[in-house]
């Protein structure tokens, strides 16, 4: 397992949690810049011998959970046939494979158009910027190459065309499997009408108190 990290923590970072074998963690240290599509460069770059696995999952710490096992999101993952896999679609603004939990298959990432998209990551300081160019742009990329791609939820199993499924859509997902909410929707539970709910949603699904996740 890989940690890139933008902590600016100056001491050594806390990995108490259980069932984390610390000799098979690398963690990289790294300036804050590029979001989590910097930090995947990063730790590609580093790790090149990994990149030819049968499977690599790339995530990121914007999702708050899981609140339940992983097991079916994980088969899910490794029995399809595509290339490229995410666990949630959205066609919000575009069509296009939700960053925070993405999975690539049989060595994809070690082909030389994939390898190609991640070394030429530029620093893009605007969000919304960076998320065109490479979240929608990542769409574009894998057609052009030729490789294919699913998803674990498609946007039309939990919302309505162009909204987006981890903020409006974040009950439903988690009646399609997906265990995790939206830390931006914790923080801020007024951008969802149902926002409000998503404490005692957990508690009563899960037996879970949101408040030891944060």
């Amino acid at each position: 397992m890989i940690v890139s990290s933008t902590s600016t923590a100056a001491g050594p970072l806390d990995f108490g949690a259980a069932g984390v074998a610390l000799d098979e963690l690398t963690v990289l240290r790294r300036p804050n810049e590029g979001y989590d599509f910097g930090s995947w460069g990063v730790a590609m770059a580093a790790r090149e011998e990994l990149l030819d696995r049968p499977f690599v999952l790339v995530v990121n710490d914007s999702l708050v959970g899981p609140f339940a096992p992983l097991d079916d999101i994980v088969d899910h993952f490794e029995a399809t046939t595509a290339d490229v896999w995410g666990m949630v679609e959205s066609n919000q603004f575009a069509p296009h494979l939700q960053s925070f939990f993405r999975g690539f298959r049989y060595g994809v990432l070690a082909e030389p158009p994939m390898r190609r998209f991640w070394r030429d990551l530029r620093v893009i300081p605007d969000k919304f910027a960076l998320i065109e160019a490479y979240e929608f742009g990542f769409t574009e990329f894998l057609t052009q190459n030729g490789f294919s791609s699913t998803q674990f939820v498609h946007h039309s199993e939990v919302v309505a065309e162009g909204l987006n499924p981890t903020m409006l859509g974040w009950r439903a997902l988690l009646d399609a499997g997906v265990p995790f909410v939206k830390r931006e929707l914790v923080r801020q539970p007024e951008l969802a009408p149902d926002g409000h709910r998503i404490a005692a949603v957990l508690a009563d699904r899960y037996g879970t108190d949101l408040a030891d996740w944060l």
